[in-house]
């Protein structure tokens, strides 16, 4: 059976009671039925458990993978970058534009312009006070452990409540 074919079965197991109340052989057989339900259930839920165990450890794996390439990755193109630099200041100092070879085509380029800020947080104070439009801002985000703390100190929201919830935890 499966666990929700168990739950099913308790669930039918339970409307019987009254049928078998006062017939001492039929009370003995629901209970051993009873009795069987629960072990076949928890048999079933220590499977699902495991493999839930085994998902999550494989999961972990995974997780520790992605982020060991992510950090090789980031190595990578950090130094493809370093000699990418490298290469443009070298070709600059003997003032040459062009290579062109089998294995790879290098050209240098004039990109567009673009602002170089000497003081960042100096731009983002005059901007504020001279030229809004220069400046973009970030939709606020709710800090739910704040609302928490606030509700649970005795304040009131609109539309905010507290709700519990239940979760399995697998050990």
């Amino acid at each position: 059976m499966k666990l929700y074919e168990l739950s099913t079965a308790f669930a039918e197991l339970f409307d019987r009671l009254d049928d078998f109340e006062g017939d001492e052989n039929g009370e003995a057989a629901w209970f051993d039925t009873l009795d069987m339900l629960e072990t076949d259930f928890s048999d079933k839920a220590e499977n699902i458990a495991a493999y839930i165990k085994q998902l999550n450890a494989e999961a972990a794996i995974l997780k520790e993978q992605e982020r060991s390439f992510a950090e090789r990755r980031r190595a990578k193109e950090h130094h493809a970058e370093r000699l990418k630099a490298y290469l443009l200041r070298e070709m600059q100092a003997v003032n040459l534009s062009k290579i062109d070879r089998p294995m790879a085509r290098i050209s240098l380029r004039n990109n567009a312009e673009t602002p170089h800020f000497s003081d960042e947080q100096a731009f983002v104070n005059w901007a504020q006070n001279n030229a809004d439009e220069l400046l973009r801002y970030k939709p606020p985000e709710i800090d739910k452990t704040a609302v928490k703390k606030y509700l649970q100190a005795g304040h009131e929201i609109d539309g905010v409540t507290l709700e519990r919830s239940q979760s399995v935890i697998i050990k």
